[in-house]
């Protein structure tokens, strides 16, 4: 088959003439001033003329500083070469420089692949999706990237919850009665994890359904199924709800809840979020988010991320956030958090 004629429109990316091949991505510069945090409970700092800047198991605060830099590159790759089989693959580069207050700057760049899978189907009520992708529970988590997030930080019960990805098989479909659409999947992990990360691996099995309802009105309602296995034989059950409300094309409000035991640990717990966007001036949005985390320990958290969202054009999104947290520690840090992103 010819070549044909190179193609490129801005965050949509370059496409190879005829031959179905289309590569894409995004690009996000961060930067990040935070408060001083403790780094256990209860800790005080002593009267002392100790350095205020301590580690982490001293029990004493430590300052949270500056920093920021170029957190990495991502590149998609979508290829179609016949009508029925659909080819998806996310490549993650980074972080490829990091300049931090009295570290001077670095670079440590890793390659990821965070997606890969073929869809196949003929018919928007089935398809068939086979390889690594995103675990289908709420929203936030089906639509990761930089470029289409509201705030800068991501919501506790999406991060640290359950595996932000499977390697499995998935049933998915969509049917449109009167009103609006009905999508499902239906999906599972019997693969061995396609480039595991070792921070955070995932459940040996699971196990996991969708349903969402989106109607003519701008109110889409999801609720969400997970079921995970830890150790061997003893499975955990996770169920989710969310639902996003557009009434108009100047206003956002979407949220989640989660309930049950995840896939990164076991014990009860729950929490949810809401959060909106109102554009105050065309292309600025004033944002805000709560939530509340409870975990299965002691730990409890409630957050309110407040800021602003600037879309000079839809494949830009300048954002900036002011993070505040009444539980303080590595995952909940308050501060003043800013990004670029560019899809291209």
């Amino acid at each position: 088959m010819p070549l044909g004629r190179l193609s490129y429109q801005a965050g949509r990316g370059l496409r190879f003439g005829e031959t179905g091949l289309v590569l894409g991505g995004f690009a996000t510069l961060e930067a990040e001033r935070l408060e001083k945090r403790a780094t256990s409970e209860d800790a005080e700092q002593d009267d002392s003329d100790e350095d205020p800047e301590q580690d982490e198991e001293s029990g004493e605060s430590v300052e949270g500083g500056s920093r920021g830099g170029l957190e990495g590159l991502n590149l998609f790759v979508f290829f179609d070469p016949v009508s029925f089989a659909h080819l998806f693959a996310e490549l993650e580069v980074g972080p490829l420089l990091e300049l931090a207050t009295g570290e001077g700057a670095r670079s440590n760049p890793d390659l990821d692949l965070d997606r890969l899978y073929l869809d196949l189907g003929n018919s928007d009520a089935l398809s068939v999706r086979l390889g690594k992708f995103l675990t289908p529970i709420g929203r936030r988590n089906l639509a990761p990237a930089e470029p289409l997030t509201w705030t800068t930080s991501e919501p506790l019960i999406v991060e640290e919850v359950f595996d932000e990805s499977i390697s499995g098989a998935m049933l998915f479909g969509s049917v449109f009665p009167p009103g609006g659409a009905l999508s499902y999947s239906l999906y599972g992990q019997f693969l061995d994890p396609i480039d595991e990360d070792l921070d955070a691996p995932p459940a040996e099995h699971s196990a996991g359904a969708r349903l969402e309802w989106a109607s003519l009105g701008g109110l889409t309602l999801g609720m969400s199924y997970f079921a995970s296995e830890i150790e061997h034989g003893e499975w955990n059950h996770l169920g989710g709800a969310d639902f996003l409300w557009q009434p108009s094309g100047r206003l956002e409000v979407s949220g989640e809840a989660v309930f049950g035991e995840g896939s990164r640990e076991d014990g009860a717990l729950w929490g949810f979020y809401v959060e909106g966007a109102v554009e105050t001036v065309p292309t600025l949005y004033a944002v805000g988010r709560y939530e509340h985390f409870d975990t299965p320990g002691t730990r409890r958290a409630d957050l309110f991320d407040v800021g602003v969202a600037w879309i000079p054009a839809p494949y830009v999104r300048l954002k900036a956030d002011y993070l505040i947290a009444d539980q303080l520690d590595e995952l909940t840090e308050p501060g003043l958090r800013m990004s670029l992103s560019i899809l291209f």
